[in-house]
């Protein structure tokens, strides 16, 4: 440990979480020589075309009355503006990782072999394996999103609910509750945070708190159900060997009862008043003015609009989705306890699920012009929502303009992908986990870095430490002092450790070392505090995301961006504040849930 490498390697592990929390935003300097250059590449390429709204970059490609007027002074002199233009970048969560990464290679702190074991895997803890798991579930869930289930089973839910406020509440509770279990906590935050937002508006509830700080907490709840709902589970169920069943039993009980207790704290003791839960919810007025507004709590350009929010975009495709994920998690439980690769049972359907979505498009959008489809669509809102306006005003009549034609660039051709070819798949790959992978991996890396370097096996000690200290009372009181233990530091590094993934991939590591340790120096470890340990762990991380900061998790981060979008500031304050009697039910009520629970299975 006395080399410099091991201290500049948790100095910068430390910092990168910290960035996480705190993300820099700053501005780069980029002549604009440099930029003009760029412009002008990629127009030779035809990757673009020069634009008015480009004209400050390079005006001398795109002399339009409008850009003569953008570099031009009021007495007439044309200039060339500014020779610097300053360009806003940040280093966050996405890209302090990877940032830390190279500058430990480059440093020499971190060895080509250490990248190899954070992505191929060591220990039992197989990334491409995890990783491979997490984004074709996250297909599946994302396309099923895009038929307009969930949003037609939210509807389907308020008129359920009728008008009375209190019961709608409870009713929407469940329901993101339920569909986390399934589904995860991201699809639920994509499909039910615009869903809520438009929901509350139309029916008058402001502020809108109550609800979406449920919808919140109970979508991180639920996820802690099944392996497949969140990706901190599958890292635990892959460096312990855990089966999908043994996993889903240990986690279900403390989290319905969790889900039971955060309930009332909600209802009765946060959001009493009648502002925030009315008792009655005009739920004919939401109908109606769904219909006529075409109803779009999600921006979905994949599939057919449609005008009635009971009405489901794709049928066939959100029966063939559910059945098909259905059928996948079925065989993810059931063969579990055969040591199947996860990989060699999600791939297939991902894929499967992806060649109807392309099958789709091409019979649906293929066969049929996009200006018949403009023509025979009645509703000149469905046509603005069908043609944007960048696709449409190039045409004249019926007919294509040659300077349309001329436009052959990768951009145009893309923009018709995405409208008249392959919309379904086009609008789903966006929204695919694509940089959560990456920070994984390189978390991944970061960890087996501390590995390397032992300081994975210092907070190994310390860890065994604390048990000593508790055991020194009891057994009962070491496994209620390593599931309490563990619950509070899961919880708290979530808001610490570059979202609730880190603190997993970090913290699973962590009891991997005080476990083997403990087994080559003959120290027992009581069955009872060892599951006790890793549940707790898996509890946590998935609790930590409604604690204390947005960052703690990615849903929080897009939960916040998704309402920012749609007019509604939640403020960090708030937002800790809010969540703080939450957490401590939820780990009050979960750690002594799982405390009965690891006592009742091991007699």
């Amino acid at each position: 440990m006395s080399n410099w490498h091991s201290i500049f390697t948790l100095v910068v592990f430390l910092l990168t979480n910290l960035v996480g929390v705190f993300p820099i935003h700053f501005s780069v300097p980029l002549p604009r020589s440099v930029g003009s250059l760029v412009a002008k590449t990629a127009v030779y390429l035809r990757i673009c075309v020069p634009k008015e709204s480009c004209c400050d970059l390079h005006p001398d490609l795109y002399k339009t009355r409008r850009s003569l007027q953008c570099i031009r002074k009021n007495d007439g002199d044309e200039v060339l503006g500014p020779s610097v233009r300053w360009h806003k970048t940040a280093i966050d969560f996405q890209t302090a990782p990877l940032i830390a990464v190279l500058l430990l290679l480059a440093t020499g702190s971190l060895k080509g072999s250490d990248v190899r074991k954070g992505i191929v895997g060591t220990n039992e803890v197989e990334p491409l394996n995890i990783m491979a798991l997490f984004v074709s579930l996250a297909y599946m869930a994302i396309s099923l999103d895009t038929t307009g289930l969930f949003r037609f089973l939210a509807f389907w839910v308020v008129r359920k609910g009728g008008s009375s406020g209190r019961l709608l509440y409870l009713y929407l509770y469940l329901f993101f509750f339920v569909s986390g279990i399934f589904v995860g906590n991201d699809p639920v935050i994509l499909f039910g945070t615009p869903f809520l937002a438009y929901f509350s508006h139309v029916s008058g509830i402001l502020p809108s708190t109550a609800w979406i700080f449920a919808q919140f907490t109970t979508a991180n709840m639920s996820s802690a159900v099944l392996p497949s709902s969140n990706l901190t589970n599958l890292v635990l169920t892959e460096a312990f060997s855990f089966s999908f069943i043994s996993f889903a039993a240990h986690t279900i009980i403390p989290t319905i009862a969790t889900a039971a207790a955060v309930y009332p704290v909600l209802f009765f003791a946060l959001f009493h008043l009648k502002r925030f839960i009315p008792e009655e919810v005009n739920v004919v007025t939401l109908q109606r003015t769904a219909s006529e507004q075409g109803d779009e709590p999600i921006n979905e350009e994949s599939r057919e609009p449609r005008n009635l929010p009971g009405e489901l975009n794709d049928k066939h495709g959100a029966i063939f989705g559910s059945v098909l994920l259905g059928i996948t998690l079925a065989v993810l439980v059931g063969t579990s306890p055969l040591n199947v690769s996860v990989w060699m049972i999600t791939v297939p359907p991902a894929l499967i699920m992806l060649t109807r979505d392309i099958w789709h498009d091409r019979t649906k959008w293929g066969r049929q012009s996009p200006i018949g489809d403009h023509a025979n669509n009645n509703s000149g809102a469905m046509e603005l929502q069908r043609f944007p306006a960048s696709a449409s005003q190039n045409m004249v009549g019926n007919e294509v303009t040659p300077e349309e034609k001329e436009k052959s660039t990768v951009l145009s051709y893309y923009q018709d992908l995405k409208e008249n070819t392959l919309p379904t798949l086009l609008s789903i790959i966006p929204r695919l986990p694509v940089s959560l992978v990456l920070f994984a991996f390189c978390m991944f890396i970061l960890v087996q870095a501390l590995t390397t370097w032992g300081w994975v096996e210092i907070f190994a000690s310390w860890w065994a430490s604390w048990i000593d200290m508790c055991g020194k009372k009891g057994i009962s009181s070491e496994t209620i002092g390593a599931i309490w233990g563990m619950l509070i530091v899961s919880t708290f590094l979530c808001n610490l450790c570059g979202t609730n993934i880190g603190t997993t991939i970090l913290l699973a590591r962590v009891l991997q070392v005080w476990l083997e340790r403990s087994a080559s120096s003959n120290i027992f470890i009581d069955p009872k505090v060892r599951l006790g340990s890793i549940y707790a762990l898996a509890l946590g991380t998935n609790f930590g995301a409604f604690s204390f900061s947005f960052s703690a998790s990615l849903a929080g981060l897009l939960w916040r961006d998704i309402l920012r979008q749609k007019g509604i500031i939640v403020r960090q304050k708030q937002f800790a504040l809010t969540n703080l009697p939450l957490i401590g039910t939820a780990i009050v009520v979960s750690g002594a849930v799982l405390i009965a629970e690891v006592n009742i299975v091991s007699n």
